[in-house]
């Protein structure tokens, strides 16, 4: 991104996330707003939980809790008939709050420590994501109750996701087999299997590829004796920053195909988006606090900055618009946070009308993996959220 966007073209695109036009331009008039702020619209997270299962109707959508904890946006995702994929006793009690029945939530971090493990149980919770012996082993002690564990495998592929979340995690599809039969050795069963090809995907041949996979496997599975019921494809559905991405139809077509095609219609689908939930309904209004010139450029120093929203530049290779409402010759400009430390720089090298201190500006899809990942550093405010529909 090289330049801002003007307030009036911001009705004109996708970027609105819920924002009524007229509600925008009041802040923008407003002077002392207590900033930084984030908006949250219910209504665009219900619009995306619609959109995605639309595009992908076979799947059952588990919101993953991890992308913004938000209590409203677990209340949403829960009021359109979502479901939630957790990994935390903390995410488990923010989505208990909306009614959910824990026994259908999938806890989906293999690895867990013994606590993690034994409060996901007083939760309720009976499915979990293992991807290797030694977390099998951990399986051993809990002989009160009996849990249904996913295998969570990846697949080789050519191109990867922005975030790469096989890197990490996920044994090998040779692997799969031989740990399904250490599953079956401690009295549990292998309900399923998982796969998450990473975070901004924009390729659906790297979907495809591991449901081809997953095809093959539930096969051998099944030939040793485990009943395969369930395969999470996981998340990583595409969201438009600055630059464009597939249309989320077009993008899940070859998925429900391959699908549809390979995996037999009493298999339950799952799906975990994150990202495609959260980001477009949520919005920051950050207030410029500071202004300098420093080698030929104009540096605006905000209220907010890369320890706290502006976290997923860095953890999460993302940039976000920047709508202005100031007028005039474009500035080659700089963007830096509040904090006493250099590495606090958002956007180098943008384009952008004189600002003055005091101005506001605003950073649509500010809400996934933004706030969450955020810090205290510099014990300085961190921005509060407001409900606006």
């Amino acid at each position: 991104m090289t330049s801002s966007i003007d307030v009036s073209m911001m009705e004109q695109t996708a970027l609105m996330g819920g924002l009524d036009i007229a509600l925008v331009r009041d802040l923008f008039a407003q002077k002392g707003l207590d900033s930084p702020l984030l908006l949250l619209s219910r209504s665009e997270i219900r619009r995306a939980v619609e959109d995605l299962r639309s595009a992908l109707p076979r799947a059952e959508i588990y919101y993953a809790v991890k992308s913004n904890n938000h209590p409203a946006i677990a209340k949403e995702v829960f009021a359109a008939g979502g479901n939630f994929d957790v990994c935390s006793a903390g995410e488990i009690a923010t989505v208990l709050q909306t009614g959910v029945n824990p026994k259908t939530l999938i806890h989906t971090h293999p690895i867990k420590t013994p606590a993690e493990f034994d409060k996901a149980l007083e939760a309720g919770v009976e499915t979990f994501v293992v991807d290797n012996p030694a977390e099998v082993a951990k399986l051993k002690r809990i002989t009160d109750h009996k849990l249904k564990i996913l295998i969570r495998y990846r697949v080789h592929l050519n191109t990867t996701a922005v975030v790469n979340l096989q890197y990490k995690f996920g044994c090998t599809v040779e692997e799969v087999l031989p740990l399904a039969n250490l599953i079956r050795e401690t009295g549990h069963t292998v309900h399923g299997l998982c796969f998450h090809i990473g975070s901004q995907c924009i390729y659906p041949e790297n979907y495809v590829k591991a449901i081809m996979a997953a095809h093959e496997l539930i096969a051998q599975l099944e030939n040793e004796g485990h009943t395969i019921r369930l395969l999470d494809i996981g998340g990583g559905f595409p969201v438009p920053y600055v630059e464009p991405v597939p249309d989320i139809h077009e993008f899940c077509q070859p998925i429900g195909e391959t699908l549809d095609e390979l995996i037999r219609p009493n298999i339950r689908i799952v799906c975990e988006p994150g990202r495609f939930v959260s980001a477009r309904a949520v919005t920051l209004i950050a207030s410029v606090i500071g202004k300098s010139e420093r080698d030929g450029k104009v540096w605006y120093y905000l209220d907010d900055g890369i320890y706290s929203t502006f976290s997923g530049i860095v953890f999460d290779h993302c940039q976000y618009p920047v709508v202005s409402d100031s007028k005039g010759e474009e500035l080659l400009s700089v963007l830096a946070g509040p904090t006493c430390d250099s590495f606090d720089t958002l956007y180098d090298g943008l384009l952008l009308p004189e600002l003055e201190i005091g101005d506001l500006l605003i950073f649509p899809r500010t809400g996934a993996y933004c706030a969450v990942s955020g810090s205290d550093f510099n014990s300085l405010k961190r921005p509060q959220y407001r409900v606006i529909d």
